[in-house]
């Protein structure tokens, strides 16, 4: 993504085209595969049966395979489906599509001492459990809500952590917010921009721990009383006069429609052996919070300076209920703050406080996963709601304003929008942008022996990895970065109404929408704070 500025130094964004890359001329191995297939069937048919006959079958053998490699349906080739329709009836085969917790018949253990040393009190406390369903997706599996020092003072607020330990992550969320952005001046916003651009920035240095940060825009159901009670609190009028009977009468009828936005900034570190800082400290879950907990400071630091408010770091409780929040059904009644259970905002440069919230607030006190997970090809139902999740496939092509995703922000539906980025070392991104030079090199010479066409897609694409050089060049950050939107309905015949109002808005915005067919349980999970979402 290349930044222009123009029109009265108003700063214009332009993405570069997705990479399509494949092993020989662009060609990925399944086009290879399928091609190769297709003339495999035609030399058998022309060799067995060497009649018009065998020929015909020739002919629709090859172009079979051709069709299959190339055709696009919804997106996808022939070849791109086949392992996904794969993947998906296996599990409706062997019968083992939905998944339902074992959680209930686990139990709980308690703990009684003997009546010499009782105390007044009896540790219970939750089995450990997971979502499974013998050999269907699990795509909870694995995952555990624990808490860590924020700090060093073992008696402060708890940072609540998502340990990853199929993906070997551990994740910790802040909640955060942007004030008055919409009307400042060019000048101003292009000013925030940057110091948002040198937030993310820093994150990509040499060494860095960080693996991957995410951030998540809710739109919530809302039973407006939150505006109500701030009327009634800042009003300057009396009940009887006619402005504020007016105002009041506004604000009643817009009850029903109002929403509420929560943004979340979810940050990620490996805990398996490839972070140094996690393997110095034997990988032992304190080691793993002490970094994950140095991150998440830095991180608050560099917000601070960058004029973004954060509202607070999630403790284990608050993770865990905005965990539950995606599968609670819509009746306005799930914490409006999201930061129950969170720790107090504590300056990073002032330490942290001394007084810590409340113990039911700081636990987990639910199960934060779902009960059950029953996918089906276009949508997944969990517990009592309905989720459709969409991949951003392409971002606008034409240059855009920093404002260009307001369409799609603000419009009046339940739903998440997750951009999920992976920060890539100085290093490692030379060697990339070395990489896809030589390949663009070779992939342009073979089409021009082969006599094949180079399209004006494939010279944006080498223009973009020519900027990319030229701006690792300059000293900038590289990010890889995928994005996702995920509404959410009651039941399944309003997810219809409300995906289409969620793909126009996406129209309007400039981007293109594609429905994650035959993997939604999985895509769901990428509008969590669980820093999914690129392989």
């Amino acid at each position: 993504m290349t930044a222009d500025h123009w029109r009265g130094n108003r700063t214009r964004y332009r993405f570069s085209p997705l990479e399509r890359r494949g092993l020989i001329a662009g060609w990925r191995g399944g086009q290879i595969a399928s091609v190769a297939a297709g003339l495999l069937v035609g030399v058998v048919a022309i060799r067995t049966r060497p009649s018009v006959g065998g020929v015909a079958l020739a002919l629709v053998g090859m172009m079979a395979g051709l069709g299959v490699a190339f055709w696009p349906i919804r997106g996808r080739t022939g070849e791109q489906w086949l392992p996904l329709v794969a993947r998906w009836l296996w599990p409706a085969v062997a019968g083992r599509r939905r998944q339902v917790t074992p959680a209930p018949g686990r139990g709980h253990l308690a703990t009684v001492e003997s009546s010499a040393q009782a105390r007044s009190a009896v540790d219970v406390r939750p089995v450990t459990g997971r979502l499974r369903a013998g050999g269907s997706p699990r795509v909870f599996d694995g995952l555990k809500v624990t808490g860590t020092p924020l700090g060093s003072l073992d008696s402060g607020p708890e940072l609540g952590m998502v340990i990853d330990e199929r993906a070997r992550t551990a994740t910790a969320a802040l909640v955060v917010r942007g004030h008055s952005f919409a009307l400042l001046g060019s000048v101003d916003q292009d000013g925030r921009i940057a110091a948002w651009a040198r937030v993310l920035s820093s994150l990509a240095r040499e060494g860095s721990d960080v693996h991957r940060v995410q951030w998540i825009e809710t739109c919530l159901p809302d039973d407006g009383a939150a505006v109500r009670r701030h009327v009634a609190e800042h009003a300057a009028l009396d009940l009887d006069a006619p402005a504020r009977r007016s105002y009041q009468e506004l604000v009643d009828e817009a009850a029903p429609v109002t929403r509420r936005h929560r943004i979340l900034l979810a940050l990620s570190i490996r805990t398996g052996r490839s972070s140094r800082a996690v393997r110095g400290s034997g990988r032992r879950a304190s080691g793993i919070g002490d970094v994950l907990a140095r991150e998440v400071l830095n991180l608050h630091r560099g917000l601070d300076g960058a004029d973004i408010i954060v509202d607070g770091v999630l403790g284990p409780g608050a993770l865990a209920r905005v965990i539950a929040e995606a599968s609670a059904p819509l009746d306005g009644t799930a914490d409006r703050t999201g930061l129950a259970g969170a720790a107090p905002r504590a300056g990073p440069g002032r330490g942290r406080r001394e007084s810590a919230p409340a113990a039911h607030g700081d636990r987990v006190t639910s199960w934060p996963w779902p009960m059950a997970v029953e996918p089906t090809w276009a949508a997944v139902h969990t517990d009592a709601t309905w989720h459709a999740t969409y991949w951003i496939a392409e971002w606008p092509r034409v240059d855009v304003t920093p404002d260009f995703l307001g369409p799609l922000l603000f419009s009046p539906l339940r739903r998440s929008i997750s951009l999920v980025m992976e920060p890539i070392s100085p290093s490692r991104a030379a060697r990339q942008v070395a990489q896809a030079r030589t390949a663009d090199l070779a992939d342009g010479e073979l089409r021009r022996r082969g006599g094949f066409l180079s399209t004006a897609r494939h010279a944006r694409e080498k223009e973009s990895v020519e900027e990319r050089d030229v701006e690792l060049a300059d000293g900038h950050a590289q990010y890889r970065f995928s994005g996702y939107v995920t509404v959410t309905t009651d039941s399944a015949e309003d997810l219809k109404g409300a995906s289409m109002a969620v793909e126009q808005a996406a129209g309007q915005a400039g981007i293109e929408l594609r429905l994650l067919y035959g993997m939604q349980d999985v895509a769901f999970t990428c509008s969590l704070p669980l820093g999914r979402g690129l392989s």
